[in-house]
């Protein structure tokens, strides 16, 4: 089943991110037909060997943190148009609409560097933001999410910084701030692990709060998913109450009753959320209920409020492929 990085809706097209498989960009309609893919693995001009992310800029894809290092840009339907080629790695980012500057973070390890640049649309006009400190903590790995964009604001968040930047007029301004208490990782005690086996280790099974830089926001509310000694918390933060609802383990699916999401992975574009479910995992869940319902009870379930998730489940049954499931925000 392909390991899907990021998922985009645009338009009438979805496209979806594939980085570890077929290094590629496979393109469908709304209905979730193949209709093609970015498929450009070589040494040459038009060609990349890795990449990791990809924006869409003035309806064109543009390929990020290309090796070797360049900007690619392709059509909407994936054919190639042209490339730039750059000395500076070129990181994954986002391209904001509110000011018209792209976006990249780089996970620079070199003093005097900078983890964010933004640029015009001519790649010029850069403006550099948080700089790398040697003896701070950081985690490097897949950045995707550090940028997300609701329908007003781009907004920043980085593994270890615990706090949520908002762009404004070429700054980032602190909007929110996890404060722990005495539950929260003493960064300090990460930094002393050896950067490898043992900090993972110590991440995957003993360490407490922190953030991590995977989370959605919207102008009414922010989600994050924490991980407290092995287990897995959802946090929902009301923007306008300023009210924290916390859940242990999986979210309860109140609009069909059909599957509780053990968290939410994507955010396809502003005011619309997800995630990709095996197609198995869903016929499961309804066999389940079959199960654990009256038999008058479930036949009522599946032909009124769990309709849609029934007919999906039972199509989905002996596929290999995943379940895509689009949450509208309020």
């Amino acid at each position: 089943m392909p390991d899907y990085k990021k998922i985009l809706f645009y338009e009438n097209r979805i496209y979806t991110l594939d980085i570890y498989g077929c290094k590629c960009i496979h393109i469908f309609d709304k209905s979730g037909k193949f209709l093609s893919k970015i498929d450009a693995h070589g040494e040459g001009p038009g060609q990349y060997l890795d990449f990791d992310d990809f924006a869409v800029v003035d309806a064109e894809l543009v390929l990020l943190g290309v090796l070797p290092r360049k900007m690619m840009w392709f059509s909407l339907e994936g054919e190639f148009l042209r490339e730039h080629s750059s000395r500076d790695r070129i990181g994954t980012g986002v391209f904001s609409a509110f000011d018209q500057r792209m976006y990249l973070f780089t996970d620079t390890r070199d003093p005097g560097d900078y983890f964010v640049k933004s640029f015009n649309k001519s790649l010029q006009d850069t403006i550099k933001h948080f700089p790398y400190h040697v003896e701070k903590p950081y985690k490097y790995g897949p950045a995707r999410n550090y940028f997300q964009i609701s329908k007003k604001n781009l907004y920043y968040g980085m593994t270890y910084l615990d706090t949520i930047y908002q762009a404004d007029k070429g700054n980032f301004i602190p909007k929110l701030v996890f404060d722990f208490g005495k539950y929260g990782q003493d960064l300090d005690e990460i930094k002393r692990l050896d950067p490898g086996m043992e900090r993972l280790d110590f991440i995957n099974n003993r360490a407490r709060f922190y953030f991590h830089g995977q989370y959605l926001i919207s102008e009414k509310q922010l989600y994050t998913y924490l991980k407290y000694e092995k287990k897995v918390y959802n946090l929902f933060f009301d923007r306008d109450k300023r009210q924290t609802h916390l859940l242990r383990d999986s979210i309860q699916d109140d609009i069909d009753g059909g599957f509780d999401p053990i968290m939410i992975m994507y955010s396809f574009e502003p005011g619309k959320v997800g995630l990709k479910v095996p197609g198995r995992d869903l016929y499961e869940t309804l066999m389940e209920k079959k199960n654990n319902m009256e038999k008058a009870e479930f036949e009522s379930w599946v032909t009124n409020q769990g309709k849609n998730f029934a007919e999906t489940a039972m199509a989905a049954r002996d596929s290999e492929n995943p379940v895509l499931i689009v949450y509208r925000l309020k």
